[in-house]
């Protein structure tokens, strides 16, 4: 019987999950989407673009699953949408070549995190708000320093062993290409955005990038300190910057790879 191959594109709040990969007892994305294919006939384990982590949003997570039923596209999307719980909307479904893979497929992974000085009120959500009395002890209000936090990040662009970086054990090979690392800062707001690029990065490395450079643009660490741990491939043992503020914004794969129903 003929397998076919199929991709969900997701948006998902993620104060609503505790993270994508399934945990028994807790609201996980996968196990909502594996869980509302089920409810369809379907029984299918999740491959996906980026295992985000709890309290992470995405705006443009992709998954893939094989099937052996011939599924028209817009009652996919509309079953998965019909079955999910509040905070995840499926944007679309398609049907795509056997050898596509959600995470082996993409070409590259976009993440924004934002940071608020303090963080506007309609962001808040979404946003890590400055002054963090758990993060920076004892430090009162401070603007950041977007040029320091720009010249922290630029250390990350190219070719570079991340161990320092990583989550203890995750990964063996931690060599990583990142694309690009701008800092952002809104018009008239006290917000900056960390846009961060690459084809893909390890467990924790964006958020301790992220807290490299707010720690930079404090003034509590050196523009340099990224540049030393990379070379020196030290343990990061600064501040991790929290889930909530980062969303998966964009994961991209080769012209036509896939037709969104």
């Amino acid at each position: 019987m003929e397998r076919r191959r199929y991709a969900l594109r997701l948006l998902y709040d993620g104060r609503a999950f505790r993270g994508f990969q399934r945990q028994p007892g807790l609201p996980t994305v996968q196990a909502a989407v594996e869980d509302a294919l089920r409810a369809m006939g379907v029984a299918a384990p999740l491959q996906v673009a980026a295992r985000t982590d709890a309290g992470v949003s995405a705006l443009d997570q992709v998954v893939s699953f094989v099937a052996r039923a011939d599924l028209d596209l817009a009652a996919l999307r509309r079953g998965v949408n019909e079955a999910a719980p509040d905070g995840l909307v499926c944007l679309g479904a398609a049907r795509v070549k056997l050898r596509f893979h959600a995470r082996a497929s993409a070409l590259s992974r976009r993440y924004v995190y934002l940071v608020g000085s303090p963080a506007p009120e309609a962001l808040a959500p979404w946003c890590w708000s400055l002054p963090d009395e758990r993060a920076f002890p004892g430090l009162g209000a401070a603007p950041l320093d977007a040029r320091a936090m720009q010249e922290a990040l630029s250390h990350a662009v190219g070719e570079h062993d991340f161990v320092g970086l990583a989550r203890p054990g995750d990964q063996r090979i931690t060599v990583r290409t990142v694309t690009r690392a701008d800092v952002l800062v809104a018009d008239g707001l006290p917000l900056v955005a960390v846009v961060l690029e690459g084809r893909g990065f390890l467990r924790a490395m964006v958020r301790n990038l992220v807290g490299t450079a707010v720690a930079a643009g404090l003034g509590l660490a050196p523009p340099t300190l990224l540049r030393d741990l990379l070379l020196s491939r030290d343990r990061y043992r600064g501040v991790r910057a929290p889930g909530w503020g980062l969303t998966l914004a964009k994961v991209s794969y080769a012209p036509g790879t896939l037709t969104w129903t």
